[in-house]
């Protein structure tokens, strides 16, 4: 469920905080992140073109691509990987984690807490510092495990 209040505060935060990235405020940039911040579906690229589009015809695929990456560079959004190598997008960067059908590929937020010792890694990589431990929950989503209708 999406918390508008807190999507609003962000929206009304966004000028500021990209100018404070070094970032112009451009009318796609304003476009693409309050679009993913009204969402939970965990839009593609694609997905988030076809809605822009309709509010900025000529914007470009190429251009919401480089506006994704930017703000996903900047900490403005987070990019959830997926087994279909699409990634997807999340304007909730607060820590949490996801569930992904393995049918549809469906991405819900979930909110679980990490116990330290799972997060901790082996001696084989011990160099490695965890900056996000994310879980991703592979399954079936509720919709896509109800049997099919029968149909007479």
């Amino acid at each position: 469920m999406i918390d508008m209040v807190s999507a609003r505060k962000k929206m009304e935060l966004f000028p500021s905080a990209c100018r404070g990235a070094g970032l112009k405020v451009t009318p796609q940039r304003v476009a693409v992140y309050g679009m993913l911040l009204k969402t939970d579906s965990h839009p593609s690229a694609e997905e988030v073109y076809h809605v822009i589009r309709a509010a900025i015809p000529s914007i470009s695929l190429g251009t919401v691509y480089k506006i994704l990456d930017t703000l996903h560079n900047q900490g403005f959004l987070r990019r959830v990987a997926t087994s279909r190598q699409t990634a997807r997008y999340d304007a909730r960067v607060e820590p949490h984690h996801h569930t992904l059908c393995e049918q549809c590929g469906k991405i819900q937020d979930v909110d679980v807490a990490l116990e330290p010792e799972l997060v901790h890694l082996e001696k084989s990589t011990e160099d490695f510092r965890v900056k996000i431990p994310e879980v991703v929950f592979h399954g079936t989503c509720g919709d896509c495990a109800q049997p099919a209708p029968v149909v007479h």
